[in-house]
C-alpha cells in the first residue's frame, strides 16, 4: 500500500508539557487543568501511569446530567484509557487518523510501552501537518466505493439499460459474467453510451448492451488510494472504474463523485483546490467537445450538486425509504451523521438503534397514517453512537405511486429533556400539594405520612421510601415505608445506630441532609456502612423531621438494586416535603396536646370530683339522649334513685371525711353492679344517686336494686346513729316507662323521686318500683 510522505513526524507534533490531575482531582481542578492546558485535553494519571481523559465535552455532558460540582471527581466524568495512542501508533498515520475518527475527539493521550504519559497529540496539529496530497493517500477504495452494483445482461436491450438506470438512479450499469469463483465484470454500460447509439440509429433505441458496452473493465483494487485513482480516471478520461477483489471478482464501484463525497470538508480545503482546478479544466475541455445536448446534462448534473449541497447544510436529514423495508434508506442526507453518529453505509436499518417499545409505537403511528392516506408524524428515542438517548421527530408520507416513504428526520432531543423536566417539576409540586392539602384535612399523622412516602417513591422509582422516627433510647423505628419489593421492607424494625452521637444530632438539626451515592465508595465510618449493608442499602438519601426544635426522625429514600448518582432535584424533592411534613409533626403535636386538654376537661364538667362517677351534668344530658333512642326504638327506660338512709348523722357521728369515704364506696358498689355498656351511675347531689337503666323493663332494675341492697349488707359498713339499724343501709325509687313523645322525661324523674319518698315513709332500707 502507498504510504503517506516520509517527512511526516507525528512524534514531533506530540506536546509534551502538560498539566495532568489525578483521578481524585476535583471540580475546580479539572477547570484549572483544561484552561493550563488551552482546552486541548486533560490527562488523569496516577503513579505515572495513563488512566483517563478529560475534555472540555465530559465537564458539560457532567452538568447537563445534573451532577452537582461539588461531588464531580476526575474518575467520575473521564474517558476509558482506551482514549490514548501507543508511540508505536505514530508510525502509521492512516491509523491515527482512523482512532481521531473512530473515538471522535480532538486530542488523545500518547503513551509509551510501560504505560507512562509522554504528551498529547491533537486532531489540529495533525490536519495542518498534512499535505493535499497526503489527504488522498490516507483514504482508500474500500472507504468510497458503492458496493451495491447495478448490473444487466448483455442480452437486454439498450431499451431495458435506460429503464434500469432510471429506476436505480445511477448513471452506469456492469455487465456481468458468472464463473466457477464469482462473479467478474465482462463490460460496462453508461448514458453516455446509449445516448450516442440514440443519435447513431435517428432518436430510435435498438439493439442490445453486448453490442455498445465497454470492454475490458478498467478496474482497480479495495486497498488502494484514492489518489491513485483520481491518476487512474484521469489517464483513460473516465469518470468511473469497477472494484474487483484479488480474484477479479466484483465488489464494487467507484466514481468521481464517490472521491469528492469522501473528502471531508474540513480537513479537506487544500485537496479540494486542487480538484476543483482539475475539474474546472476537464469540464472546459469537456463542454468545447460535447453537442448541445451533452452541455445540457452537464447541467442538470450540476443543478444535483448545488442540491446536495443545500440539503448536506439543513438542519434536518431527508431520506427515502421503501414502504416494504420501512427502516431501511435507499436515500439519506448526510445530517444522519449528526443525529446519530453513524454514516449512511454504517446504518443500513434504522432499527438497530431504535428501543423496542419506541419502535412498536413509531411503526403503529407511521402504518395508521398510511392507511388513512395522510402524511405520518412520530417521535421515538435513539441510541446515538456515543451511547445517550436522543429523541428524533420522524415525518413524512408515503408516495402512493413509487411506494416510496419521504420524510425528515429532526433531533428534538433538547424539546423533550425540556417537557420531561417541566413534568417532572409538576409532579413534584403536586405531591407537595397534595400533602400539603391532606395536613389540612386530616389529623392521623399516619395516614399523612404514609400518603408522603408512597408518592416519594412512586416518583423516584427508589427501592424504599421510609420515615425513622427517633425514640427516647437513642435508638429508632420505622415508621412507614413504601417498597418497590417485599423483600426491601423494614417496617416496625427498631434500628440501633452505634455510629449516631449528640455531633449527628446537632448536624440534622441546623439542616444538615445526607447525600450517599455508593455506601462501598464512600468515606463512612466502618459501623455506619456496616449497618447500611445490613439493611441492604447501596445508595441513600437523608434529609431530617423537626418537631419544633427538636429532631423527630428521619425522611430517607434507599436504592438497595445497586450504587444510584443522585440527582440534586431529587434531594430539593425531599427537602421540600420535609417542610409540610415537619408542619405536620407539629400539628399532631398540637392535637394531641387539645386532646388531653379535652380529656381533662370532660372530666372536670361530666366527673363527680369526689366519686369519680357521672355528675349531674352528665346524668341530665345522657338521660334526655337515652329517653328519645328508647321512644325512637319503643325500648324500656328504667330510672332508679337511691338515697343513704340517715347520712346526715353518719356525718355528724363520724365525720365528713369518713361520710366522703362512705359515699365513694356507694358509688363503687353501684358501678360494679350495671350490667349493659350503656348503664349510668352518677352522683345526682349529696348522699342521693341516681341510676339510669336504658333497654331495661322494671323486672331487670329491680334485679340490679336487689343486688346492689345485698352488697351494701355484704360491705357490712356500720351506722351507730341509724334509725333503721346498726348497719348503713339504702332506700330506692324504681320508675319505668316506654318513652312516647306525649310524656317528658322530668315525668319519669317524678316518679322516681315519688317511689324513693315513699320508700322512706315506709320505714327506709327496701324499694319501691312503678311504671308510668
Amino acid at each position: 500500500m502507498e504510504q503517506l510522505n516520509s517527512g511526516l513526524n507525528l512524534q514531533a507534533l506530540v506536546q509534551a508539557q502538560l498539566v495532568t490531575i489525578a483521578p481524585r482531582g476535583s471540580f475546580n481542578e479539572i477547570l484549572q487543568g483544561l484552561q493550563s492546558n488551552q482546552g486541548l485535553g486533560l490527562v488523569v494519571e496516577e503513579q505515572g501511569q495513563f488512566r483517563g481523559l478529560i475534555t472540555q465535552r465530559e465537564v458539560i455532558r457532567a452538568l447537563g446530567k445534573g451532577y452537582s460540582p461539588q461531588a464531580i471527581t476526575a474518575a467520575q466524568i473521564m474517558l476509558p484509557s482506551d482514549y490514548c495512542l501507543r508511540l508505536s501508533d505514530l508510525d502509521d498515520p492512516l491509523a491515527v487518523l482512523g482512532r481521531f475518527r473512530y473515538l471522535g475527539v480532538d486530542a488523545l493521550a500518547v503513551v509509551n510501552e510501560s504505560g507512562r504519559v509522554e504528551g498529547l497529540l491533537t486532531r489540529q496539529a495533525f490536519r495542518e501537518s498534512l499535505r493535499p496530497v497526503d489527504l488522498l493517500r490516507i483514504k482508500r477504495v474500500a472507504e468510497v466505493m458503492v458496493p451495491d452494483v447495478a448490473t444487466i445482461a448483455a442480452e437486454a436491450s439498450l431499451q431495458e439499460a435506460a429503464v434500469l438506470m432510471t429506476e436505480r438512479g445511477v448513471t452506469s450499469l456492469v455487465v456481468p459474467e458468472a464463473s466457477a469463483s464469482g462473479v467478474l465484470p465482462r463490460g460496462i454500460i453508461t448514458e453516455k453510451d446509449i445516448f450516442e447509439a440514440l443519435q447513431g440509429q435517428g432518436g430510435v433505441l435498438t439493439g442490445t448492451v453486448g453490442s455498445i458496452m465497454s470492454q475490458p473493465v478498467l478496474t482497480v483494487k479495495p486497498d488502494q488510494s484514492l489518489w491513485q485513482v483520481n491518476h487512474f480516471l484521469k489517464e483513460h478520461q473516465v469518470r468511473r472504474v469497477v472494484v474487483v477483489d484479488e480474484t477479479g471478482q466484483l465488489v464494487g464501484i467507484v466514481t468521481q463523485s464517490n472521491l469528492l463525497a469522501a473528502i471531508d470538508i474540513t480537513e479537506a480545503q487544500g485537496v479540494i483546490q486542487v480538484l476543483t482546478q482539475e475539474l474546472n479544466k476537464a469540464t472546459a475541455e469537456l463542454r468545447w467537445q460535447l453537442s448541445r445536448q451533452q452541455a445540457i446534462t452537464v447541467a442538470i448534473t450540476e443543478s444535483e450538486q448545488r442540491y446536495n449541497t443545500l440539503i448536506s447544510h439543513l438542519p434536518v436529514a431527508i431520506y427515502r425509504r421503501d414502504r416494504d423495508r420501512l427502516w431501511r434508506f435507499s436515500y439519506v442526507s448526510d445530517q444522519i451523521y449528526h443525529l446519530t453518529g453513524y454514516f449512511p453505509q454504517d446504518l443500513p436499518d434504522l432499527r438497530q438503534i431504535i428501543p423496542a417499545p419506541d419502535l412498536a409505537l413509531a411503526e403503529r403511528d407511521i402504518e395508521q397514517a398510511i392507511r388513512q392516506q395522510r402524511a405520518y408524524s412520530t417521535t421515538y428515542r435513539i441510541q446515538h453512537r456515543d451511547g445517550c438517548f436522543r429523541w428524533l421527530s420522524d415525518r413524512g408520507q408515503l408516495d402512493p405511486h413509487s411506494h416510496m416513504l419521504h420524510g425528515v428526520l429532526l433531533d428534538v432531543s433538547e424539546q423533550q429533556r425540556t417537557e420531561e423536566r417541566l413534568k417532572t417539576a409538576l409532579e413534584r409540586e403536586m405531591i407537595v400539594s397534595t400533602i400539603i392539602q391532606d395536613i389540612r384535612q386530616s389529623i392521623r399523622l399516619e395516614d399523612i405520612l404514609q400518603r408522603a412516602v408512597t408518592s416519594i417513591q412512586q416518583l423516584l422509582l427508589s427501592d424504599r421510601v421510609l420515615i425513622y422516627r427517633f425514640l427516647a433510647d437513642g435508638s429508632g423505628v420505622v415508621e412507614v415505608e413504601a417498597t418497590t419489593s417485599p423483600q426491601y421492607s423494614i417496617l416496625g424494625q427498631v434500628i440501633h445506630d452505634p455510629c449516631f452521637s449528640k455531633e449527628t444530632a446537632q448536624r440534622f438539626l441546623e439542616g444538615r441532609t445526607v447525600t450517599i451515592s455508593d455506601v462501598n465508595q464512600a468515606q463512612l465510618q466502618d459501623c455506619y456502612r456496616e449497618l447500611l449493608s445490613s439493611l441492604q442499602v447501596q445508595a441513600n438519601l437523608v434529609v431530617p423531621l423537626l418537631q419544633g426544635h427538636d429532631l423527630w426522625g428521619l425522611l430517607i429514600a434507599h436504592q438497595c438494586r445497586g450504587p444510584r448518582l443522585w440527582q440534586r432535584e431529587e434531594l430539593f424533592l425531599l427537602q421540600r416535603i420535609a417542610e409540610p411534613l415537619t408542619v405536620a409533626l407539629q400539628q399532631a403535636e398540637m392535637y394531641a396536646a387539645l386532646e388531653t386538654a379535652n380529656a381533662n376537661l370532660q372530666q372536670m364538667v361530666y366527673i363527680d370530683s369526689l366519686t369519680d362517677i357521672g355528675n349531674r351534668r352528665c346524668f341530665d344530658e345522657l338521660f334526655a339522649k337515652e329517653w328519645r333512642r328508647c321512644q325512637r326504638e319503643q325500648q324500656p327506660l328504667s330510672l332508679v334513685m337511691l338515697d343513704i338512709d340517715c347520712f346526715k348523722a353518719y356525718n355528724d357521728h363520724y365525720g365528713h371525711l369518713r361520710g366522703d369515704q362512705i359515699l365513694k364506696r356507694v358509688a363503687e358498689i353501684l358501678e360494679s353492679h350495671l350490667q349493659r355498656a350503656g348503664d349510668l351511675a352518677t352522683r345526682f347531689g349529696g348522699e342521693e344517686f341516681a341510676l339510669l337503666l336504658p333497654s331495661t323493663d322494671q323486672g331487670g332494675a329491680i334485679h340490679i336494686v336487689e343486688k346492689i341492697q345485698a352488697a351494701l349488707a355484704e360491705a357490712n359498713i356500720t351506722h351507730a346513729k341509724s334509725t333503721v339499724g346498726p348497719k348503713l343501709t339504702a332506700s330506692f325509687g324504681i320508675a319505668t316507662t316506654i318513652p312516647t313523645p306525649d310524656h317528658p322525661p322530668t315525668m319519669l324523674l317524678s316518679l322516681a323521686d315519688q317511689c324513693l319518698y315513699e320508700a322512706k315513709a315506709l320505714g327506709r332500707d327496701r324499694w319501691v318500683a312503678k311504671e308510668l
